[in-house]
């Protein structure tokens, strides 16, 4: 079932007016605002057991680059008061949305707003949060009706009817393939779903460019062979996806008092522990796999990797230095990516410099990300920097850490003379210089923001040749 959300009856119009297509439930706000469709969100969800949200409606642009008709698809919404963000879709030209209490009619308060997004409503925010707190999709498609300045309000009455047809129009696009990918049956869209959710197999991207760096460095600066690759890879499939379950499995009560986290999948019983425990048995075959198909030096080693990625989730119980911990972890992939090709333990410094950054890189974004945690640590005896410094201590820590990891990288960049290794690096430098701009959102911060620090640092060494 298809929940499809509407504002007002005048942006429902059109699309009502076409038929609403079997398996689709269409809600109308009784009003506009965050709080009405937080309540149309949770009727639809909980009363009529909808398995994908689609908010559609009117928008204003706070880009004037954008065009007044069209519609767009939104990436990140985030609320207006709350320095939070909520991921609901991937892929080019989508917009980032900002929702409010009020219409924006300002001029200065549009610049202000332009800083989070290139969109602005007035129910995007509420929407995605009951979708994320219930683990179900959320899709937002929304049309530019005015652009936030002194001619809002005539241009909104101007050309809701006109936008809210072909707002109608790309609803019942996304509506037909919607209904086509969910046909294979609710229960196994469901199941895939809080697989994906559980293991998070995308954040593999955290680890396979400086996998494939340290592979680089191996093969003399060369392209490794393409099946070692394949295989390398593989190994960070199984190790991610038994690492994430391994971490799932032992913090399932802490993530269970957690308002962050209450709603994992083993919190909140959508899987079971022995499905999670199923889980990381499939990624640590994977891994075993993967490790003996490169070669009997990788499989005698394959153990080392598996401790810090085990212990990781513990550590947090007895020291605030635990961000470390998963910087050991990821830290060990380019040695051992360097040991799949020259089945050798011989390392250059220059891997030990791409081992730093890699240390130093990750660890900096987790205390980082443990910022949005301060009060729930602190108050359960979590033990992490941020609830043992405060915001501004740790965020002073994360950012002599990521200096120590970006000075490594340059070091790896001075061996090269490439200018697509020196763009690398700017773009490199420029993420973890955005990742201390506290008007971004905590989770923006840490994802993609950190994967863009890492990738360009792992570019670094990938063009260097």
């Amino acid at each position: 079932m298809i929940g499809v959300l509407f504002a007002t009856e005048m942006e429902a119009r059109p699309f009502l007016d076409r038929g609403v297509p079997e398996g689709v439930v269409v809600e109308i706000s009784e009003e506009m605002g965050l709080e009405a469709a937080r309540i149309a969100t949770e009727k639809l969800v909980k009363e009529h057991g909808c398995k994908t949200i689609i908010n559609a409606g009117v928008c204003g642009a706070l880009n004037n680059r954008l065009e007044r008709g069209a519609v767009y698809r939104v990436s990140m919404v985030s609320m207006e008061e709350l320095k939070a963000a909520v991921n609901v879709g991937v892929g080019i030209g989508l917009k980032r949305l900002v929702s409010v209490q009020e219409p924006v009619f300002e001029p200065k308060r549009k610049r202000e707003l332009s800083k989070y997004g290139e969109l602005v409503d007035m129910e995007g925010y509420a929407v995605a949060r009951v979708c994320e707190e219930h683990s179900v999709p959320c899709i937002l498609i929304k049309g530019v009706t005015d652009f936030g300045d002194g001619n809002g309000k005539e241009d909104i009455q101007k050309h809701i009817s006109p936008v809210s047809e072909t707002v109608a129009e790309a609803v019942f696009q996304v509506v037909n393939g919607t209904s086509g990918a969910t046909a294979a049956g609710p229960g196994e869209a469901t199941m895939l779903k809080k697989l994906h959710s559980f293991t998070k197999v995308e954040h593999t991207i955290f680890s396979l460019p400086l996998l494939f760096a340290g592979a680089w460095i191996g093969a003399g600066g060369g392209m490794p062979a393409v099946k070692s690759l394949l295989l390398i890879a593989l190994v960070g499939l199984g190790a991610r996806t038994f690492g994430m379950a391994v971490n799932r499995i032992l913090d399932k009560n802490i993530d269970a008092r957690n308002p962050r986290t209450e709603n994992r999948e083993l919190a909140t019983g959508a899987l079971s522990m022995a499905q999670g425990y199923a889980v990381a048995i499939v990624g640590l075959a994977i891994y075993f796999v993967g490790c003996a198909l490169l070669g009997p030096t990788v499989l005698g080693l394959s153990w080392f990797p598996l401790i810090p990625l085990t212990l990781y989730s513990l550590l947090k119980r007895f020291t605030p230095l635990c961000h470390y911990g998963i910087g050991v972890a990821l830290g060990m992939a380019p040695l051992g990516a360097f040991v799949a090709i020259t089945n050798s333990l011989a390392f250059p410094p220059v891997l030990w410099l791409l081992v730093l950054f890699t240390f130093c890189w990750i660890s900096g974004f987790d205390v980082i990300y443990a910022l949005m945690d301060i009060e729930f640590d602190r108050a359960n005896g979590v033990r992490s920097i941020p609830a043992a410094l405060g915001s501004v201590g740790a965020q002073m820590v994360a950012a002599v850490t990521h200096l120590v990891s970006f000075a490594a990288l340059v070091l790896i960049w001075m061996g090269t003379d490439s200018v697509l290794s020196t763009i690398a690096l700017l773009v490199s430098a420029g993420a973890f210089g955005a990742a201390y701009l506290q008007n971004i959102p905590v989770p923006v911060r840490f994802f993609p923001i950190s994967a863009i620090a890492g990738i360009a640092g792992a570019l670094v060494v990938l063009f260097g040749g």
